[in-house]
């Protein structure tokens, strides 16, 4: 029993331990770089330095920010490794052959103008660039399968130059780990500013050798975001806002500090929730929601199908004033590009959001549209 009870110890420590180095895996963020800083400006998890003969980036760890989630050398692929390099994974940039895990990145890669170094892809099904998508059919590009476990050996063949990948919390990487490629952690959408996930395609720009593409585009993007806002925000009614949908008894509401809440209050509404103060989505149940809920002038949610498509399909919320009021608007995200477009283009939900709360009526939408009895008349063109 004793050897059970130690051993039980042990691997409870081991774990621990695991857990800790991959949470903190480059130590802390007050490390001291030689180098010429470069600016982010709304960006918060990103820290670059111009150093002798290469670039050293610094991710901070979105789930424990005193931690560094990992640590890059950019290098130009054309020259020689510098001596005496610092700890870091090294990537030689211009990436040329990568394998990019998910479909935002394939999207704003492919706008950037770089599409031809993305060799490989995952969760085909979930990618909507129709570019990436034909390319993929086409055997230009290989199909790794799933992301939650992706074709070892198709990676191996392919030997692209660096893989792109979402992060997770306290998240190893499988098999990947053991093939010694470098694997870039894609923690822009821990980001809780939208401009702030939005400005890492400076740094998408400089892994695919396009900064002064990807630097006219964040500039755009900010510019036509601030407009928006600040076009949005001298409006003196503001509507309250419910946002979200119940899910057999649960309701995730989006923080008071989360980056939609965020973008609410840039478009001119009231969330019900923003006297929260986390920065994620949250459970609640049905009941506590309802409560601030059923009074909110307008209702926005998100749906992956048109399972609801019109109001006779919300006969759960009769009584919710935004039901009553017709002022109920959905966005089907398997028929627009909402989740390949927005991330790093705010200021195009943004545009719909306004025109939503400020009731411009006759301007077209790009994601959203009024749930009403002939939706399919009124439902956002695909891109």
């Amino acid at each position: 029993m004793n050897k059970i009870i130690r051993s039980l110890i042990s691997n409870f420590i081991f774990v621990s331990l695991l857990i800790v180095s991959t949470a903190c895996r480059q130590g802390k963020v007050d490390k001291l770089t030689v180098g010429q800083k470069i600016e982010f400006e709304y960006a918060k998890l990103l820290s670059l330095w111009q150093c002798d003969g290469y670039k050293r980036l610094e991710i901070k760890n979105p789930w424990d920010t005193s931690c560094l989630l990992q640590t890059y050398l950019l290098i130009d692929k054309a020259k020689d490794l510098p001596e005496d390099l610092p700890d870091g994974v090294v990537l030689r940039v211009p990436l040329e052959k990568s394998a990019v895990f998910t479909t935002v990145h394939c999207t704003l890669i492919e706008e950037l103008g770089a599409g031809n170094a993305i060799a490989a892809v995952c969760d085909l099904d979930y990618i909507t660039n129709k570019v990436v998508a034909e390319r993929t059919k086409n055997g230009e590009i290989t199909d790794l399968g799933s992301s939650l476990s992706p074709d070892i050996e198709k990676i191996i063949t392919v030997a692209p130059d660096a893989i792109l990948l979402s992060s997770f919390k306290n998240g190893g990487h499988g098999g990947l780990d053991k093939l010694h490629l470098p694997i870039f952690e894609c923690a822009d959408y821990m980001e809780t500013d939208p401009l702030g996930r939005a400005e890492w395609m400076r740094l998408y720009g400089l892994l695919y050798g396009k900064e002064r593409s990807a630097d006219s585009i964040f500039a755009t993007v900010a510019e036509k975001y601030h407009q928006i806002e600040a076009a949005s925000t001298q409006i003196a009614s503001r509507p309250s806002l419910l946002y979200g949908i119940d899910n057999g008894g649960t309701w995730y509401v989006s923080g008071g500090n989360s980056y939609m809440a965020k973008m609410f209050a840039s478009a001119g509404a009231d969330y019900l929730f923003a006297d929260t103060d986390f920065s994620g989505a949250e459970p609640f149940a049905f009941e506590k929601v309802f409560e601030k809920g059923f009074d909110a002038d307008v209702w926005l949610f998100l749906s992956y199908d048109r399972s609801i498509k019109s109001y006779d399909d919300l006969q759960k919320y009769l009584k919710f004033k935004s039901v009553m009021k017709k002022n109920v608007y959905v966005c089907y995200t398997n028929e627009t590009s909402y989740f390949d477009e927005t991330p790093f283009h705010p200021e195009r939900l943004l545009s719909d959001l306004s025109v939503i709360f400020n009731q411009k009526n006759g301007e077209m939408l790009t994601y959203f549209h009024n749930l009403d009895e002939n939706s399919d008349a009124n439902a956002p063109s695909t891109k």
